[in-house]
């Protein structure tokens, strides 16, 4: 048996072969392409894999990142601003009632033990209000977040703050009513001897969300401050701080249970307090509504931001999503030509292999 040499090997027998090869590998990588996208349903895993559309994908997934960072913000401030309000309509209503029962008290000096309880219980109760939180952050502390506004609430009628009140209503017989409500009025305002953290005493400042657009909003009031609000009779029959009022008001109540109801001095010191107490009512009440104000801002700016997201979520949808109809044809019509390519190598490998067999 011997080689036949009748016929020569042509390059171009090879070449084509090679190119056959060549043409499958590509098909070869087109398909696994084609079913990577219709996996992912993406047209590439990557920006470079988008073509001319990359720059356009790049720019829009940074937009919808930026979007979703302030959703977030406005989310937690929507958050913050509705705990804030729940806490600030309950000090108010505390506000309102026990104006009441400091009215009553005028005509009826025989309670005041009866009120005195009730107000220190209510003391407690709104030192706790404004240390409310939402997780970790201290709702009416402003900037200081982290610290507890009003220091162991539970503890408030043992504070300085409370023995310095019960003592200047403890001399009330013997200053006389305007002397001691001068007296618990320096207690309870600023420079006075402070209920609240040294840090919001120091250096207060209302916590603030960010908007978008170079706009920022105020949160919750702070714990020792009004936000929007201006109260009447400061300096007076007010500290300037409708909680400052609040407390000061409860603290003279809790303090007046051994007062001596029948001395001309109790009903003018009560009368002095139902005025301080109707005046944090209408502070507390501007505040609760400049909040709710500012709830309306976030809620909008919410809405809006839920909108530019979704469509900023639709046009990168449209630059980088695969046509899985489109993707299931054309892979299709891969596979149809990797079989065909298939056949042409395997026939070109036979007239080549012919070449070399024996006659």
């Amino acid at each position: 048996m011997s080689l036949s040499i009748s016929t020569p090997l042509n390059a171009t027998d090879f070449g084509t072969l090679n190119q056959a090869v060549a043409g499958t590998s590509l098909i070869e990588r087109n398909i696994a392409n084609l079913t990577a996208e219709t996996s992912s349903g993406y047209v590439s895993s990557n920006f470079a894999g988008l073509g001319d559309n990359a720059g356009a994908a790049l720019d829009l997934s940074t937009q919808i990142a930026g979007n979703a960072a302030l959703q977030s913000s406005t989310n937690a401030a929507a958050n913050i601003q509705q705990v804030a309000q729940t806490a600030l309509g309950q000090i108010e209503s505390i506000a309102s009632d026990f104006a009441t029962q400091a009215r009553t008290l005028i005509s009826t000096p025989g309670s005041a033990p009866t009120v005195a309880a009730s107000a220190n219980d209510a003391l407690q109760q709104v030192a706790s209000l404004l240390d409310t939180q939402v997780g970790d952050v201290y709702v009416f502390a402003g900037q200081d977040s982290i610290t507890a506004p009003v220091p162991n609430p539970a503890d408030i009628t043992q504070s300085s703050f409370y023995s310095a009140i019960q003592t200047a209503i403890g001399n009330l017989v013997t200053n006389g009513a305007a002397a001691t409500s001068a007296a618990t009025l320096a207690i309870a305002a600023p420079g006075g001897t402070s209920p609240f953290s040294a840090s919001l005493e120091a250096a207060g400042v209302q916590s603030e969300a960010d908007l978008g657009g170079g706009t920022r909003i105020a949160l919750a009031p702070l714990a020792n401050a009004n936000s929007n609000a201006l109260s009447s009779g400061t300096g007076t029959t007010s500290t300037g701080s409708y909680t400052r009022d609040l407390l000061l008001g409860l603290a003279t109540l809790g303090s007046l249970g051994n007062a001596n109801t029948s001395d001309p001095s109790f009903q003018t010191l009560v009368q002095s307090t139902v005025t301080t107490l109707n005046g944090a009512v209408s502070a507390a009440n501007t505040d609760i509504g400049a909040l709710g104000d500012r709830q309306k801002q976030v809620t909008e700016t919410q809405a809006e931001l839920s909108g530019t997201v979704t469509a900023l979520q639709t046009q990168l949808s449209n630059v980088q999503d695969a046509d899985l109809t489109q993707v299931a044809t054309q892979l299709a019509q891969a596979q149809t030509q990797l079989q065909a390519s298939f056949q042409v190598i395997s026939s070109l490998s036979q007239l080549s292999l012919t070449k070399f067999l024996p006659e």
